[in-house]
């Protein structure tokens, strides 16, 4: 009962603390008129003299910094001079750490004292263009943005914001449905940018590549299929009967079973793998980054995996991959087409919808003889 009246309490309060937060942090000294803004909007980089970009990328989403890699690189193509500054946090840093295209890497910090003093050292260093990717702003990201003191601020629908300079307009710019690769191409496109290609990247090092071939050294010729059973939640994972089922089918075909896991998971799959008694299913031992994981994937043969990061990490490396999806496009029905892997050599299928309106959707209610037909498709 406490508990929801805490959540209606905060349901009723949210909107009330976003029109004060937006009242306080809704301000900046504009460098151009409105006319001046939309008849530049078209090249940003040149007309208004765009020396460095910074991209906040702070919700630490390891699929959506993957895809804002298309960004960094086509910029760099055809401004190979401007100085390129992302702010990100937790496992999401990985994906960039080793992107020749990233000039610099701010960690971003909860703490709104620490906030703080990144946003001063930021100041410091002078940026001429912000690019926030943010649909909805909370407090704590106004405040951000206002204390960067970038030259010029663009977002995502923010017409009407004092604190952006330029926005980019759904309808008009891109549309909510486009592959999310379109929505990035609009923010290019709006820079001055034309992209020649919407792939994505990922690097390793050397140490990481290293780590993958030691542990491919000793697996022969046959097959390997890299297994992910974990997606965001627990609705979209599979459970040890999926798994069991994949699994038995992989090693059916006479092919490899790899799998690959967040190193919290690392003891719940050893003993799933010593349960299954076979000699050709796998579990890489140190895991310990998505760059470890991107490794493992870029020696396999195909990837199955839900919804989750790894879709985007196998697109980067051009893997045939069976990703299972929530159906008729999860909650807003078009999350397949917006979120769905980047390559022609993958294939998407879908578990059953919920039953009732209280139910959730269960990602382990797809058809196994159809995610079977696929993979032998692909293989």
């Amino acid at each position: 009962m406490l508990r929801k009246l805490n959540r209606a309490f905060q349901d009723y309060m949210r909107p009330k603390r976003l029109a004060l937060g937006k009242w306080i942090w809704d301000r900046k000294e504009k460098l151009t008129t409105e006319g001046e803004r939309a008849a530049t909007k078209e090249n940003l980089i040149e007309k208004l003299d765009i020396k460095s970009i910074l991209f906040l990328r702070y919700d630490g989403k390891i699929g959506d910094m993957i895809i804002n890699t298309l960004m960094f690189r086509e910029i760099k193509k055809q401004y190979p001079e401007i100085k390129i500054g992302v702010v990100t946090r937790g496992a999401a840093k990985g994906v960039i750490v080793n992107n020749p295209h990233v000039d610099k890497i701010y960690d971003y910090n909860k703490s709104n004292s620490k906030l703080k003093v990144l946003a001063r050292e930021i100041e410091g260093e002078g940026y001429d263009l912000l690019v926030d990717f943010s649909e909805f702003l909370r407090v704590k990201q106004m405040m951000f943005i206002n204390l960067c003191k970038a030259k010029f601020n663009m977002g995502i629908d923010k017409r009407g914001w004092n604190l952006f300079d330029i926005s980019l307009d759904p309808g008009k710019d891109f549309k909510w449905t486009d592959h999310i690769t379109k929505r990035y191409s609009a923010y290019l496109g709006a820079l001055g940018v034309s992209a020649e290609s919407v792939g994505y990247d990922l690097f390793f090092s050397d140490d990481e590549r290293k780590y993958a071939e030691k542990f491919y050294s000793n697996l022969g010729e046959e097959k390997r299929v890299v297994i992910n059973p974990y997606g965001a939640s627990k609705h979209k994972t599979f459970n040890t009967e999926t798994l069991k089922n994949i699994s038995e089918y992989v090693v059916s075909k006479g092919w490899r079973g790899i799998y690959v896991y967040a190193p919290d998971k690392y003891e719940e799959l050893r003993k799933f793998v010593e349960g299954m008694g076979s000699k050709n299913l796998y579990i890489p031992q140190g895991i310990g980054s998505i760059n470890h994981t991107g490794a493992i994937i870029a020696g396999a043969d195909l990837v199955v995996t839900p919804d989750t990061s790894i879709v985007h990490v196998a697109s980067a490396l051009n893997k045939p991959m069976v990703c299972v999806y929530p159906p008729q496009g999860g909650a807003y029905g078009v999350d397949h087409e917006v979120w769905g892997p980047l390559n022609e050599n993958a294939h998407m299928i879908f578990c059953r919808d919920k039953v009732s309106e209280h139910d959730e959707i269960d990602i382990n209610t797809f058809n196994m003889a159809e995610a079977k037909e696929k993979i032998e498709v692909l293989l």
